[in-house]
C-alpha cells in the first residue's frame, strides 16, 4: 500500500545591491526545477534503491550534508545491511526508514577539517532530482478498510508534483481529480 502527499514548490528570488562590500559579495546559486519522473524511469535512472534506516549523518565537516544509512531491504544495487552513505539535501530524520532511489557520485568526498567525528574520505551517493528521490516511510492510519488492522499499516510519501506513480497503484488519500488539475481544496 502506498501513502502519497501533493507537493507545492516556492522558489525565492532575491536582488542583490551592487554596493555591497567585500566581505558581502555573492555566491553564485543554481537553482534548477525539478524533472517529473514516472517510478519505472526513477529506478532504471538509479544505481542503488533500497529502504534504508538512518542512522547518523553530518552536516558540519564536508561540503554537503551526508548521511549514514543502513540497507534494509535493497531493491537494486546493494544488499541488506549494507552501509550507503548519501547527500546532498539536509532534512533527513536520524532513526527513520526512507526509500531512496540513489546515483553514485565519481569521485569520494573527504571532510574539509580533520576531525575524528566525520566518516573520513568516502564514497557517497547522491539523492537527485532536487530531493524528491527520497521517500520518506512512516506508519500510518489512512487507508481503505473497516478495521483498525486494516486501516493502519506503513506507507510512503511520495511528491506526485514530480514523481508520477502507476494508476494501479493505490494511494492515500486517494487522488482526485481536482486535486491534480492543481484546483485548490
Amino acid at each position: 500500500m502506498g501513502f502519497q502527499r501533493n507537493c507545492l514548490s516556492f522558489f525565492i528570488a532575491v536582488a542583490i545591491s551592487p554596493s555591497l562590500t567585500l566581505a558581502q559579495q555573492p555566491q553564485e546559486v543554481t537553482n534548477a526545477e525539478p524533472g517529473i519522473y514516472n517510478l519505472a524511469d526513477l529506478f532504471k535512472r538509479a544505481d542503488t534503491v533500497a529502504l534504508v534506516k538512518v542512522v547518523s549523518g553530518d552536516t558540519e565537516n564536508y561540503k554537503v550534508a551526508i548521511y549514514k544509512a543502513t540497507i534494509v531491504k535493497s531493491f537494486k544495487g546493494g544488499a541488506a545491511g549494507d552501509i550507503v552513505f548519501f547527500g546532498p539535501f539536509i532534512g533527513e530524520r536520524l532513526g527513520w526508514e526512507y526509500i531512496l532511489f540513489l546515483r553514485k557520485v565519481a569521485n569520494p568526498i573527504a571532510p574539509e577539517k580533520s576531525a575524528s567525528a566525520n566518516y573520513g574520505t568516502i564514497q557517497y551517493a547522491e539523492v537527485f532530482n532536487q530531493g524528491y528521490t527520497s521517500m520518506m516511510t512512516s506508519y500510518e492510519c489512512v487507508f481503505d478498510g473497516k478495521e483498525i488492522a486494516q486501516r493502519c499499516d506503513y506507507g510512503v510519501r511520495v511528491c506526485t508534483d514530480y514523481i508520477k506513480i502507476p494508476e494501479s497503484m493505490p494511494t492515500f488519500p486517494p487522488e482526485t481529480k481536482k486535486r491534480l488539475s492543481g484546483a485548490d481544496g
